[in-house]
């Protein structure tokens, strides 16, 4: 459910120790949408029965059971494997932009591309 080599590990870890996040139970959760797609929300939660939990060395990382059969999962990508642009968070399976790709980017579909 959760893909992630050493570097984005360490990199990720790194940023939990500098924003002295106490707990390293972490969910993985939809914060809204943008004409790229979803955005994806990290934050300190607890587990509950709708959920899955897959541990990577000390990080707890908690997903909604509907997110994954959505997503397929999650991939987090080191600074360098997102271009420079700090940890990244991908799904692995992208949803299409629907309504976007008109040509009217965001404008074209209410700014509240789905």
């Amino acid at each position: 459910m959760i893909f992630i080599d050493d570097q984005a590990y360490k990199e990720f870890k790194e940023l939990l120790d500098e924003n002295q996040v106490e707990s390293y139970n972490i969910r993985i959760s939809v914060g809204g949408h943008s004409c790229q797609g979803p955005v994806f929300n990290v934050a300190v939660s607890e587990a509950n029965d709708e959920d899955e939990v897959q541990t990577v060395n000390e990080i707890n990382f908690i997903v909604e059971k509907s997110l994954l059969e959505q997503y397929g999962g999650f991939i987090i990508v080191s600074n360098e494997e997102n271009n420079g642009d700090g940890v990244g968070l991908k799904p692995v399976v992208i949803p299409s932009k629907s309504g976007c790709d008109d040509g009217g980017g965001c404008g074209g579909c209410g700014g509240g591309c789905h």
